[in-house]
């Protein structure tokens, strides 16, 4: 099933906001209450609510990190009642995508918890790899997108074979 990204000002705020994780996933991520308002507190996140067939699925949050001038995933949320159908994996992909396009954004940077192994095997499927760096108990990931280890976009037709590519 296909998703899409809209822009979270576009569906209600409600909807976004009563999408959670599963509690065992609660430790990991800010509530979509707490995201919502950092929206409106800081004008460098942009805010996404991911769709499949016209409901709202999950959230995602980027944002050009005005500290280090890197580009970064803030967030990414599948509501509990849709993990496990591929949405993480394609809204993963479609942010990395809507992203890529940002001028000047060579990377793509984001922050695990070393606990959430889930999450962090989809990163790594994706190309996300350590950086070093450990910032507030997060391990930092990067993901390049520029020169002859590029990331895949998912419109190459190899995307969905499950193929692994080092894109360091």
């Amino acid at each position: 099933m296909p998703i899409s990204l809209l822009p979270a000002e576009a569906v209600e705020a409600d909807a976004i906001r009563n999408l959670t994780v599963d509690e065992s996933q609660m430790d990991f991520i800010a509530s979509n209450d707490e995201s919502l308002e950092e929206l409106t507190e800081r004008p460098e996140c942009v805010g996404f609510a991911i769709m499949a067939e016209g409901q709202p699925v999950g959230f995602a949050m980027s944002a050009l990190d005005p500290d280090d001038g890197n580009h970064w995933i803030y967030r990414l949320m599948i509501d509990a009642r849709h993990q496990g159908k591929g949405f993480g994996r394609k809204a993963l992909a479609a942010l990395v995508e809507t992203m890529a396009a940002i001028p000047g954004c060579d990377a793509i940077y984001l922050g695990v918890y070393p606990d959430n192994t889930r999450a962090r095997a989809l990163y790594q499927r994706v190309g996300f790899r350590e950086t070093g760096q450990i910032i507030g108990g997060e391990t930092v990931l990067r993901l390049g997108l520029a020169g002859s280890n590029a990331w895949m976009s998912p419109r190459d037709p190899r995307f969905d074979e499950g193929v692994s590519y080092n894109r360091q």
